[in-house]
C-alpha cells in the first residue's frame, strides 16, 4: 500500500492532470521519510540489489513523495527482476508503474503497462485486480480528456469493488473502495455532471470516517475538498468555500509543504475565490503559491548546484 494512500496522489480538473516534480530537498511527512530511508537502505545492501520487491516498494514510496524521476528508475529496476516470479506481483508492479506515468502526464508509457497488468489479471481470473485496473484506466482516459471512457471504466470499477454484488467487493480494501468512488466522481465532474458526483463522494466520505486511521486526516480532507469542488460547479458557493478550505487544511497536514497534489488543490481554491469575487482571500492564496513556487525553485537550484 502506498503512503499515505494511493487514492491521494493526483488532482484532475476537467480531465486535465496537474502534476509537478518535487525536489529531493522538499520536506516530507516524518513517517514517509522514515519509510523511504528504510527502503533505500534495503536496496543498498548486496542482497537487495536483485530484490524486485524491494525496488518496487522503494518506487512506490518515491512516487508518493513526488520524486518521479527516482521512482521511474526504481520501477525500471523492479519490473525486470519480477518478470520471472509470481504473475500477480508482476501485475501489481506494472499497474503501479502505470500510475506513475499517468500522474506525470506520460500516457504513452502508461497505457501499455496498464493494459498488460489488466491482461495478466484477466488470465488469472483476478476479479479484484481487474477492478483496480479499471480504476487506473479511468484516470488514464481522464488525463486524455476521454471523459466517456473515463466514466465507463470508473462505473465498472465501482460495480466490481464497491457495490457489494461482486465477490471482489468483499476483498477490496477501504482504500480501494474510496479510490473507485473518487475516480468516478472526478470523471463525472469532468463530464459536466457534478451533481451526480455528489453521491460517490458522500459514500467515500462515509468510508473514510469509518476508517479510524483516516479520520481527520488526508483522505477526509481530500474528499471534503472534492465535495466543495463539486458544490462550486453546482452553484452552491457558500458550502463549496467551507468544504474546500477545511479540506485543504487536512491535505496540508498529511502531504507537507509544496506537494503537487496540495499545490494543485490550492491553485483550484484560488480560482474559486477569484471567480466568486473574494479577491482579498484570493490574493493571500496567490501570494502563498508564489512563496511555495519560490521555495521549490531554490531547492531545485541547490540540487543542481550540488550535482555539478
Amino acid at each position: 500500500m502506498h503512503f499515505p494512500s494511493s487514492l491521494l496522489r493526483f488532482f484532475v480538473t476537467g480531465g486535465v492532470l496537474i502534476s509537478a516534480s518535487l525536489p529531493a530537498q522538499q520536506p516530507l511527512p516524518a513517517q514517509l521519510e522514515l519509510h523511504l530511508q528504510a527502503a533505500e537502505a534495503r536496496v543498498a545492501q548486496a542482497s537487495g540489489q536483485n530484490d524486485g520487491a524491494a525496488w518496487w516498494r522503494l518506487a512506490m514510496l518515491e512516487q508518493d513523495a513526488a520524486r518521479y524521476r527516482d521512482a521511474e528508475h526504481s520501477y525500471l529496476r523492479a519490473i525486470p527482476l519480477l518478470e520471472a516470479g509470481d504473475k500477480a506481483t508482476l501485475a501489481d508492479a506494472l499497474d503501479s508503474a502505470g500510475t506513475l506515468y499517468v500522474e506525470t502526464g506520460d500516457y504513452a508509457h502508461a497505457e501499455p503497462l496498464e493494459l498488460r497488468a489488466l491482461a495478466l489479471r484477466e488470465a488469472r481470473n483476478d476479479s479484484l485486480g481487474e477492478g483496480v485496473s479499471w480504476m487506473h484506466l479511468a484516470m488514464l482516459s481522464l488525463g486524455r480528456h476521454e471523459t466517456v471512457a473515463a466514466v465507463r471504466y470508473a462505473e465498472m470499477a465501482r460495480e466490481r469493488l464497491v457495490d457489494g454484488k461482486s465477490p471482489a467487493s468483499l476483498e477490496a480494501s477501504q482504500e480501494e473502495k474510496m479510490t473507485a468512488l473518487i475516480d468516478l466522481s472526478l470523471a463525472l465532474c469532468a463530464d459536466n455532471r457534478s451533481a451526480r458526483a455528489m453521491g460517490p463522494l458522500e459514500q467515500a466520505h462515509r468510508l473514510a470516517e469509518a476508517d479510524q486511521g483516516a479520520a481527520g486526516g488526508m483522505p477526509i480532507g481530500w474528499i471534503d475538498f472534492l465535495l466543495g469542488y463539486a458544490r462550486w460547479h453546482m452553484g452552491d458557493t457558500a458550502e463549496a468555500g467551507r468544504l474546500m478550505k477545511s479540506g485543504l487544511a487536512g491535505m496540508e497536514s498529511q502531504l507537507g509543504f509544496g506537494h503537487p497534489t496540495y499545490v494543485a488543490a490550492l491553485t483550484e481554491y484560488r480560482n474559486f475565490l477569484e471567480q466568486t469575487g473574494d479577491l482579498a482571500d484570493a490574493a493571500v492564496v496567490r501570494a502563498r503559491l508564489a512563496r511555495m513556487a519560490g521555495a521549490v525553485e531554490m531547492a531545485s537550484a541547490a540540487a543542481e548546484a550540488q550535482a555539478r
